[in-house]
């Protein structure tokens, strides 16, 4: 969201019990897409304008349930990112959960959606005291919970993780990027608290721009369950989108760019992590200290060997995680931005999406351009990466767990050279995921 708009700003909404808190009202210089949209946004006390510019910017996107999208700037989805930056932004929402917390000394089962919250939520709960991290999915596996994310442009999402993992008696963290009706968090707490009460409910957020009624909806969830649901994060407000907001884009959505073709003029390479066998990948079946631990021992020694591999010309590198892979690529990014701080070199980090956005190359628009190819789970669906094209970066690294890597390198191919990083191969797989300890 940029305050350099290129059509009239829209402005915050005034209603008669605004009149006596005009201290917390700020005029919504929020660019073009936000006229487009007829977005209005109101910051809650202590929030300014310039903070929530620095934390997203807007975009459209291919769904007809909801037309626009906060792209996050710390989180590392759409928007490439310093590493040290996200993972300082999953510290400080991680602080605020401490402080929202009576119980904090009991430990917390951290809950992040996938696909965009994955790393967010493993980064939450790697600053949380005695924590579990669970991720949903849309992978396949024996279910333990099911829940819908109703905007979605793919609404199921499954709990793979053991019923045991999930129904320890502790405070559930439910962590997201953003906030914007509150609905998803809703729908898994019902679930979760189905298969087993919790002693509370925390719903942590890097924005939280839930209307005044999607609040409501969180207390009288509290009152239903009889245990605490509350709400933190970084920066929040509200945010209001009118119900025609999807008539008012459709125009411009249906004159988006098309996603760049461009040959794959530079070399690939393939590496082969040597992932140890008892790590998990991620979060999918639960994760703990331990895995944390045994997670901080692997990234090193990897990214020290493809720091050997790749040029020292190659000023600029570039971390992909693939969909919800997140996790163990931006540590390997940030472990590789410590090595390379005193260089001059820089790493920047973000991730491959099933997200449909609509790319406009225009000033005050999050999303510049796209690269697609077929998904590296199922091929006959489309995956994304956006604001990459040749002179991004020097050179990729992509970081995989298999399946069909080849049109997404081949795409990358296009802007840089390549490293394809297999940590292992868990979609071609039929081994089991390592034996829990949680």
């Amino acid at each position: 969201m940029s305050t350099g708009a290129m059509l009239p700003p829209a402005y915050v909404q005034q209603s008669p019990e605004d009149e006596e808190r005009r201290d917390l009202l700020v005029p919504a210089e929020l660019g073009w897409v936000a006229s487009a949209l007829g977005l209005t946004v109101r910051l809650d006390a202590g929030a300014s304008l310039s903070e929530l510019d620095s934390l997203a910017g807007l975009a459209l996107r291919r769904n007809p349930r909801r037309a626009h999208l906060l792209v996050s700037r710390v989180l590392g989805k759409h928007l490439a990112v310093d590493p040290a930056v996200a993972l300082k932004a999953a510290k400080r929402l991680a602080a605020e959960v401490v402080a929202h917390s009576p119980h904090a000394d009991k430990g917390f089962l951290v809950f992040g959606f996938a696909e965009t919250a994955t790393a967010l939520g493993q980064a939450v709960a790697a600053a949380l005291p005695a924590s579990v991290c669970v991720l949903s999915t849309r992978r396949p596996g024996a279910s333990t919970i099911v829940f819908a994310e109703e905007h979605s442009h793919a609404t199921d999402h499954r709990v793979l993780a053991p019923a045991e993992v999930i129904n320890a008696p502790r405070t559930v963290v439910l962590v997201d990027d953003e906030l914007s009706s509150g609905r998803t968090a809703v729908n898994t707490i019902r679930a979760l608290h189905r298969e087993a009460p919790h002693p509370g409910y925390v719903v942590a957020a890097l924005l939280d721009l839930r209307p005044a009624a999607s609040r409501r909806e969180f207390d009288l969830l509290a009152a239903e369950l009889g245990v605490p649901v509350e709400a933190v994060a970084l920066l929040s407000g509200e945010l209001h989108i009118p119900p025609d907001a999807p008539a008012r884009v459709a125009a411009i959505i249906a004159g988006a760019d098309e996603p760049e073709r461009l040959p794959a003029a530079h070399p690939a390479q393939l590496v082969a992590a040597g992932w140890p066998a008892e790590l998990r990948l991620c979060a999918r079946h639960g994760w703990d200290a331990a895995d944390e631990a045994a997670l901080d021992a692997a990234v090193r020694p990897l990214a020290e060997r493809l720091l050997a591999g790749i040029p020292v010309s190659a000023r600029r590198l570039l971390v992909l995680g693939t969909e919800e892979l997140m996790y163990a690529p931006l540590r390997l990014a940030g472990v590789l931005g410590e090595l390379l701080t005193r260089s001059g070199r820089q790493v920047r980090y973000q991730s491959t999406t099933r997200s449909p956005v609509a790319p406009i190359d225009r000033d005050d628009y999050a999303v510049r351009c796209a690269l697609e190819f077929s998904a590296l789970d199922e091929p006959e669906r489309s995956s994304y990466v956006y604001n990459v094209r040749p002179g991004v970066a020097d050179h990729i690294i992509v970081v995989t767990d298999g399946g069909h890597t080849g049109p997404m390198v081949d795409a990358l191919r296009g802007c840089a050279p390549v490293t394809e990083v297999l940590l292992r191969d868990d979609i071609n797989s039929s081994l089991p995921q390592p034996a829990g300890r949680l």
